[in-house]
């Protein structure tokens, strides 16, 4: 609703009828076009019936080297899954092509004038490229698993967990045909949106090899974890593509030309200016000074990560609570009996509090534990974590995360299992300096989360290389608190924990 010459203007509301308008036209064309349906029937039939033929052929060879178990439980349900995402790679192209394309071709202003909402134009073309991408995926997964079965051989994998694949396949082909159509209102060339499309590939990528390593090691629960994630930042992304979709920012938009100068140009724009400023693109009113720098422009970042922060706190305590449920697991439980941590967790002296015995630990290369050497560990991790997870839309940082404080979780289940109180041990020799430590963890992966999505979602009235200055200059800026935080949290953790931990513990474990 909006207001023109004192009358009231009632904004025509968004309807899924005519939206799919818009997908039954870009469906007609694809369909048409040899140059995408040639491919995408190599992918989902020819290549999967060449692999079970060479599957077949080698499968009493492949049983008598690998065993039956591997080939049968293994081998073969982790084909499945892969041949599923081997078809979305090239079906990210429709999905890359959806705006930027028509604007090369020049039909995209026609388009964006018709009678249609925003909303309505970017759910149609969601749903065109999203309906190829995932019927190649699911059609592929089970062209294989048919043929192999139609050879003679066991259906390759138990029917639910053929659904569970098949569910991952279809999310993660949401997942990336949702980021590509973002990727395509913000680009001006089809060369552009390719090249971007690798912030969309490589994360994908990880995302299946993860699947692979819980899927051989019999995790297949994880999975599950998986698939919920998936989901999340399936709507994350979806939610963000249909609030920042203007057609007038896509018309408007020329080709943007990169020099150095204006590299450096735009960088020198947004520190200096406060997060508030540069968003409204107004001219700062005070001059930069480091008084101003702690006082305005750190909070006001912490306050636009907000939601970011919150996204790695919970994937956080839920690996917690996850590595709680896997010490109840009766392989655990085995190997917590097989190292005979029952009697050494039951008044056992902690050595880390027996003279010497704290100075015997290496860490960052320096002999004993140090406030260099843990200072120097600690920033390593966060740098490596952060430009991990600029690559990889925050996945990679945030379970480095989750594995870093995953001990936490099995710590306290073996404790409640050995009928101990983890209470003193956690608070003695983790709250002290964790309380200082993990915030500046969880800023510092929070604000490389902002760098790999500031591509996707680009705040309003940037473009897509102006959002990823920001978003990297305000990740310089909040390094000036996180390295502070996590040199305070060194010092606290070589001299002071020690003495809370041994005496809360009363020098136990």
């Amino acid at each position: 609703m909006s207001y023109q010459s004192g009358q009231i203007i009632q904004k025509p509301r968004s309807s899924l009828s005519r939206a799919l308008i818009v997908t039954r036209r870009e469906l007609r064309d694809t369909l048409r076009d040899w140059r995408i349906i040639t491919p995408i029937i190599t992918l989902v039939v020819i290549l999967p019936l060449i692999l079970a033929a060479i599957l077949n052929t080698l499968s009493a060879n492949l049983v008598r080297d690998l065993g039956q178990a591997t080939f049968y439980g293994k081998l073969l349900p982790f084909t499945t899954l892969a041949i599923g995402f081997l078809p979305m790679s090239f079906c990210l192209v429709i999905a890359l092509e959806t705006f930027v394309g028509e604007k090369e071709r020049n039909s995209l202003e026609a388009l964006l004038s018709a009678p249609l909402t925003d909303q309505e134009l970017f759910l149609g073309k969601f749903v065109a490229a999203t309906l190829p991408t995932v019927a190649a995926s699911m059609f592929a997964s089970l062209s294989f698993s048919v043929v192999f079965t139609l050879m003679g051989q066991p259906f390759p994998v138990e029917p639910g967990l053929l659904l569970t694949f098949l569910a991952l396949n279809v999310v993660q082909a949401l997942v990336m045909v949702a980021g590509s159509v973002l990727v395509s209102t913000h680009t001006t060339s089809v060369r552009a949106a390719n090249i971007m499309a690798s912030f969309i590939i490589l994360p994908m990528s990880l995302a299946v090899q993860l699947e692979a390593i819980l899927l051989l090691n019999n995790l297949q629960v994880g999975l599950y974890f998986m698939l919920l994630a998936l989901v999340v930042i399936l709507v994350l992304l979806l939610r963000s593509g249909v609030r920042i979709f203007n057609r007038e920012e896509i018309i408007a938009r020329e080709g943007d030309n990169v020099t150095f100068k204006g590299v450096f140009k735009g960088f020198g724009y947004f520190f200096h200016r406060t997060p508030r400023e540069a968003l409204a693109h107004q001219k700062t009113g005070l001059r930069w000074t480091p008084w101003r720098f702690y006082r305005q422009d750190i909070p006001q970042i912490i306050g636009l990560y907000k939601a970011a922060s919150l996204v790695v706190t919970l994937a956080i305590a839920g690996g917690i609570l996850l590595c709680v449920w896997v010490s109840t697991w009766p392989v655990v439980q085995e190997l917590r009996d097989n190292l005979n941590l029952a009697d050494r967790l039951s008044g056992t002296r902690n050595p880390l509090c027996q003279g010497e015995g704290f100075n015997s630990i290496n860490i960052g290369g320096m002999r004993g534990v140090t406030w260099e050497g843990l200072f120097i560990n600690n920033t390593v991790a966060v740098l490596f974590g952060s430009a991990l997870s600029v690559v990889s839309l925050g996945v990679a940082g945030i379970l480095i995360l989750m594995v870093s404080t995953g001990p936490i979780g099995f710590i306290t289940g073996f404790f409640f299992q050995l009928d101990l109180n983890p209470l003193p041990l956690l608070a003695g020799f983790i709250l002290p300096h964790g309380v200082i430590e993990l915030p500046a963890a969880i800023i510092g992966i929070a604000a490389a989360l902002k760098i790999s999505t500031s591509i996707i979602a680009p705040p309003a009235g940037m473009s897509i290389g102006q959002s990823f200055q920001f978003a990297l200059v305000n990740y310089i800026k909040l390094l000036a608190l996180i390295v502070p935080l996590l040199l305070i949290a060194a010092i606290i953790e070589a001299n002071i924990t020690p003495s809370i931990g041994c005496w809360l513990t009363g020098g136990t474990v």
